[in-house]
């Protein structure tokens, strides 16, 4: 039998590679999203656009459950397996899928009802909540893709997603549509995902739902504190727009809802990272724990680099980027992202920690440590969106992130030990971004011209000084030799 991936001299490598895969999938995806929120924001309008962000918001958190929390649970348990007993859990992870989805499903469109959401807003929350629960079954089948870092695949569905939310988006707009056939486009990206599956797993990878009763109270055991952690994550990420569509004006939360529909398109990037590291990092806490710290630090470092590097490009890009995008009426919007980018620092590490929390079996701690930020961030929310508007929503995110970073970092320093980011490194990373900071100071540039040229700046003087990691320089280069090797702690400068 061949040797597991997981196991193998090249599983560092593949972790790497495949999260620039999926980053880079996610760069064209964010390129076409970028396309299609400036023709829907145009054609919508300012509360409009709020309230379709508001109930893609709402489902987001019933994906958390059924999506992302799911899959985070099966993909590390398949990576505990042998390869030969994956095949009977998956047909389980599948049943279990169907089933809750629906059970999803309900929840969200009772939950519209009960808070006196429009009747558009109700009708649209059935049509996005279908379309990204059929997102969520395909994406059960499509887990040992994940296991086995073939990422090109799953690279593919991202893009694919974007491609027909584009066509769909700008067909609508076309032809006039009102509010409700937009969230429809959902339906039809869903439908669009389900058809690919078989092609990227081949006949040999589809698998009948099994409902056995002993292997689903196993995973349902394992899955529900991560699911619930992940839903409170989820929650707590999309809580402050959900309280400004209930305590704020529409216009507020117009504006917060288009500067959130541009930070999810980059918090993807760290959610992908992390996802892609999981079965490495499953594997390294079973056998070397050493291993798996070492893993943790690097990942946060690479982490620290995008969080600033977004926040500098924000300092002069948020502000035509959503003029760009919404037109001139979004204009407002501008200084709630460059307030809200700064929160990408925070997400991105707490991404990292969260699945080494989960590599580790501490899954129920972060139940804890999620509860603890939502209300964290409800009590920011609280104070600041009625005196503040978007503005203090934005803030109530950026502080409530750093505090769910520390909670996320406590609980993991506590089961796994010590793992810091180098001090030598968090310096190189200041000289780099006070460096970078003079073009975009520059009065006299085109807000875009000095985002890009800081951007620039940024990563040429952090890769001339050392900033950018051994093992990233290591895995871009196709014949490089790559440190990480099983039972092995590199050493670290």
């Amino acid at each position: 039998m061949s040797e597991d991936v997981l196991t193998s001299n090249e599983a560092g490598g593949k972790v790497i590679r495949g999260s620039f895969m999926r980053v880079g999938a996610n760069v064209a995806g964010l390129l076409l999203g970028l396309v299609t929120a400036t023709v829907l924001l145009r054609h919508l309008g300012v509360e409009d656009s709020g309230r379709y962000v508001t109930v893609l918001s709402l489902v987001g958190i019933a994906v958390s459950v059924v999506d992302t929390g799911l899959n985070v649970t099966a993909s590390s348990e398949l990576a505990r397996r042998e390869r030969g007993e994956r095949r009977i859990l998956l047909a389980n992870v599948v049943g279990q899928r169907l089933l809750v989805a629906a059970v999803a499903l309900v929840l969200l469109i009772a939950f519209a009802l009960v808070a006196g959401y429009p009747e558009e807003m109700v009708a649209g929350t059935a049509l996005a909540g279908a379309g990204v629960l059929l997102v969520a079954v395909a994406n059960a089948v499509l887990v040992p893709l994940t296991v086995e870092l073939r990422n090109g695949g799953l690279a593919f569905v991202e893009v694919l997603r974007q491609v027909v939310t584009l066509i769909g988006v700008a067909a609508l707009a076309a032809w006039g549509a009102t509010l409700t056939p937009f969230f429809a486009i959902q339906l039809a990206a869903g439908l669009a995902v389900l058809a690919a599956v078989p092609f990227l797993v081949g006949r040999s990878g589809l698998v009948r739902p099994r409902f056995e009763a002993a292997e689903q109270r196993g995973m349902l055991g394992t899955a529900l504190p991560v699911a619930a952690a992940l839903a409170l994550g989820q929650i707590y990420f999309r809580l402050v727009i959900v309280l400004m569509s209930l305590i704020s004006s529409a216009e507020q939360t117009g504006y917060f809802g288009g500067s959130l529909r541009a930070m999810e398109a980059l918090i993807v990037v760290p959610v992908l990272v992390a996802t892609v590291a999981l079965p490495l990092l499953t594997a390294a806490a079973r056998d070397n724990i050493s291993r798996l710290r070492y893993a943790i630090e690097g990942l946060s470092e690479g982490a620290v680099i995008a969080g600033v590097l977004v926040a500098l490009v924000a300092f002069r890009a948020a502000e035509p980027a959503m003029s760009l995008l919404g037109g001139s009426e979004f204009g407002p919007a501008g200084d709630v992202l460059r307030i809200q980018a700064l929160a990408l620092l925070f997400i991105a590490l707490y991404q990292i920690w969260t699945v080494g929390l989960i590599a580790l079996g501490r899954q129920r701690q972060l139940i804890l440590t999620n509860a603890l930020g939502l209300v964290a961030v409800s009590a920011f929310a609280a104070a600041l969106v009625p005196p503040f508007g978007a503005k203090g929503g934005a803030v109530a995110t950026v502080v409530g992130d750093a505090v769910l970073a520390g909670l996320i970092y406590w609980r993991l320093h506590v089961s796994a030990g010590k793992m810091t980011v180098r001090a030598g490194f968090l310096g190189r990373v200041l000289v780099a971004a006070l460096v970078a900071l003079v073009p975009l100071l520059v009065p006299g540039l085109p807000d875009l011209v000095a985002a890009g040229l800081g951007a620039v700046v940024f990563l040429g003087v952090g890769l001339a000084i050392g900033m950018v990691p051994q093992e990233l320089r290591a895995a871009l280069r196709p014949d490089g030799p790559l440190p990480w090797r099983r039972g092995i702690e590199p050493p670290r400068a």
